[in-house]
């Protein structure tokens, strides 16, 4: 499994110790030694990812709203359960800050780091996930191996992706992976760009028509990304 996609899943499965990824023990309920953790936060209920493979740029900050209470990397034997103003690797005392244009329930700063939404439970749709609706630019496939772009979708293609993609609705990924006996299968690596230029990576399994963020593909949105997937070859 690539690297990024391991620590995404990790973060939606609630902050875990990544001991699929990194091979560390956990001993007594206590983490000895050092532990690499995924970058989590959570605030309001919500957990965020550190999204480090988009433009910070294009992005400004908003109004703060809060600071990082309690860090897991500071603690030898931290809890396990993220608590809202919890962070994995943030130092206590980090400021947070709104997202120009996004809900918090999307994106959220944390100091010079942007934080993605990775579960919500009060997400009913993507959009509630991402507010993402009316803000794709562009989707495209990209490399597995080092997020390299490989195709842009056709004009129409993109059009239908983006009306379609932010109405699907949002199951929470540990759910989804009980329903796909872990989400086995062969995955596509997509990127959605949006129209202030920041990115988000989205990964699409082929044998459960499925996303992370997590929703099941409808089959015109299955049927669509396999026939723009072939047009890589075709070129």
């Amino acid at each position: 499994m690539k690297s990024w996609l391991c620590t995404i899943i990790a973060g939606v499965l609630g902050a875990m110790l990544l001991t699929g990824c990194t091979g560390k023990i956990i001993q007594n309920k206590c983490y000895y030694g050092d532990v690499d953790y995924a970058s989590i936060l959570q605030w309001d209920s919500v957990q965020y990812y550190d999204n480090t493979e988009t433009n910070l740029s294009v992005l400004g900050k908003g109004k703060a709203i809060g600071k990082i209470t309690y860090s897991k990397s500071e603690h030898r034997c931290p809890r396990q359960e993220l608590q809202d103003g919890d962070a994995t690797n943030l130092k206590t005392g980090t400021q947070l800050y709104e997202a120009e244009g996004y809900k918090v329930s999307a994106r959220i700063w944390a100091g010079d780091r942007l934080y993605v939404a990775s579960s919500n439970p009060a997400a009913r749709t993507l959009n509630d996930l991402l507010d993402a609706e009316g803000k794709i630019q562009t989707v495209r496939f990209i490399s597995g191996n080092d997020g390299s772009d490989l195709m842009d979708f056709t004009p129409e293609a993109n059009a239908i992706f983006i009306r379609e993609f932010p109405k699907l609705e949002y199951i929470p990924f540990e759910e989804l992976s009980k329903q796909t006996k872990s989400w086995v299968g062969d995955k596509y690596w997509m990127e959605i760009e949006m129209k202030d230029g920041s990115t988000r990576r989205v990964t699409y399994n082929t044998m459960f028509p499925s996303f992370q963020p997590s929703a099941y593909a409808t089959p015109e949105l299955a049927e669509l990304i396999e026939q723009q997937r072939k047009l890589i070859y075709a070129r």
